[in-house]
């Protein structure tokens, strides 16, 4: 894959959604005036993009991808398009796990729900997100997870077999947690846990995250 391949796959990216360009920034470490100066464009029109309030065209979205990487290149010279593509596959690990607990969710799939204290919890185990996670997921494959407190460890490869690693800390989890709230309508809490550590009213000894949907 080329490095304009790659370029492409960000752009259409942000011309989707120029929501992710904030997180972007904040991944990668780049402030807002930054990356409207290397951009191109005014600060007040990339605000309005993050926010939501104007759509992003081919043009602004090819932009502000060579914005992100002229800025993330100032501070890493080598191969700094990985570092765009390991925030997109974050991004895009955050989609798919919202996908996967809509669809549980709204199917109602048994595997995967418990009743606790007649509340429905969804229990999702380190295999269980493996094999769910893989189908929602195009231009990376995932290898495995590791499962921490409050926090998840992915490592995979993309399509052209270059090894990656992503990591989703607590600010992460909150924000796949009012995602989740602005595209369904239904509040979750998310909560991680090493095997050993999960409260024994879950009943479960394995890695899993533990999820409350109302």
């Amino acid at each position: 894959m080329s490095m304009y391949n790659k370029l492409e796959i960000i752009e259409k990216c942000i011309l989707l959604n120029p929501r992710y360009i904030q997180t972007f920034r904040e991944k990668l470490k780049i402030t807002q005036s930054k990356l409207a100066k290397e951009s191109g464009i005014s600060q007040s029109h990339l605000s309005m993009l993050e926010k939501g309030k104007r759509e992003a065209t081919e043009l602004i979205a090819c932009a502000i991808t060579y914005g992100l990487l002229k800025c993330y290149s100032q501070r890493n010279p080598e191969d700094p398009i990985y570092g765009l593509l390991d925030t997109l596959s974050l991004l895009k690990f955050e989609d798919a796990l919202i996908e996967l607990i809509y669809d549980i969710k709204k199917n109602e799939d048994l595997r995967y729900i418990r009743n606790i204290n007649d509340n429905s919890i969804i229990i999702l185990n380190r295999n269980s997100i493996l094999t769910e996670i893989k189908k929602r997921l195009k231009f990376v494959d995932i290898i495995d997870i590791n499962i921490m407190r409050g926090r998840l460890e992915i490592f995979g490869k993309y399509l052209e077999d270059k090894d990656f690693s992503i990591v989703l800390d607590c600010s992460d989890i909150r924000r796949i947690e009012k995602k989740f709230y602005e595209r369904n309508r239904l509040r979750v809490i998310i909560q991680s846990f090493p095997k050993g550590e999960v409260p024994p009213i879950y009943g479960v000894n394995d890695n899993c995250l533990i999820i409350h949907c109302w």
